[in-house]
């Protein structure tokens, strides 16, 4: 789900994201040098409009989010994107691109669609790979009160959202009152932040000095549950249906947008089931 290199985290669509467009921007090099013509920067321009159109409609989607803090519009880390917006829009640059420069059409179509494929080949790989590990991991962890609890039995029949954080983590610590008002926001999803290595006392002090209070609060002192969902990087978070299927998750710093589009896929899963009902 994500890797560390060093002081840097990155998910795994990251880094899938960073070899699509490595091999298309290289791609278009070889093929522009073998026919004597230029087309990098046309490709370059192509992935640019793609993200800048998928950021727009992500964001346009969750405007009502990204008002009280414009700032955070231009803050992608947040991995707020579109991918079929992105797509289309892209597509229709690619068209444009091609219609300006004709004598480089064929081999700009050739570097954008490999983009492309291998971007989507990766990702459907990973998530294939993933595929035997889609439910909350069969875990064993400690409540505030030292108590154990089945993760995977505790919150049964509803929605959950699970953050692996650390008092250590900076953006951990950033996004815990975005949390904290997720609780009330949503009371049907239970909201579980999950310690990785910190002692009781030491979350409990935290929670004191920062004014948070969680009523799932969960103390992971060997961090079982990063090795179990292979996530090595945090903040963490993932959002599981009321069946426990992984819907979604997230690497890295959530913004209010993020943490409501992994909300809608919490209950877009439990309400496809009524709908096909009526």
């Amino acid at each position: 789900m994500s890797i560390s290199l060093g002081p840097f985290g990155f998910a795994v669509s990251h880094i899938i994201f960073f070899i699509a467009c490595a091999l298309a921007l290289g791609l278009a090099a070889w093929l522009g040098r073998k026919q004597k013509v230029s087309i990098g920067d046309a490709v370059f321009r192509v992935l640019a409009v793609t993200l800048i159109a998928a950021r727009i409609s992500f964001v346009l989607r969750y405007y009502d989010l990204y008002f009280p803090t414009p700032w955070q519009i231009f803050n992608v880390r947040d991995g707020g994107f579109d991918f079929w917006s992105g797509v289309a829009v892209g597509t229709l640059m690619l068209g444009w691109e091609m219609y300006r420069r004709r004598n480089t059409a064929k081999p700009l179509l050739i570097a954008s669609l490999a983009g492309l494929l291998v971007f989507v080949g990766l990702q459907f790989a990973h998530d294939l790979q993933r595929g035997n590990k889609p439910y909350i991991p069969e875990l064993t962890l400690q409540s505030m009160a030292q108590q154990p609890v089945k993760l995977a039995q505790a919150y049964q029949g509803q929605g959950v959202i699970i953050n692996l954080w650390a008092t250590w983590c900076p953006p951990c610590v950033r996004e815990m009152p975005l949390l904290m008002e997720a609780e009330q926001r949503w009371p049907d999803v239970a909201i579980v932040p999950v310690n990785q290595g910190d002692s009781a006392a030491a979350i409990l002090a935290f929670f004191n000095d920062h004014e948070l209070v969680f009523k799932h609060a969960l103390i992971d002192q060997n961090s079982a549950l990063s090795n179990a969902v292979e996530s090595f990087v945090l903040p963490t978070t993932l959002f599981f249906n009321a069946k426990g299927l992984l819907v979604d998750s997230h690497v890295g710093e959530l913004s209010a947008a993020r943490l409501a589009q992994g909300v809608a896929k919490i209950t877009a899963a439990v309400s496809e089931p009524n709908q096909a009902s009526d």
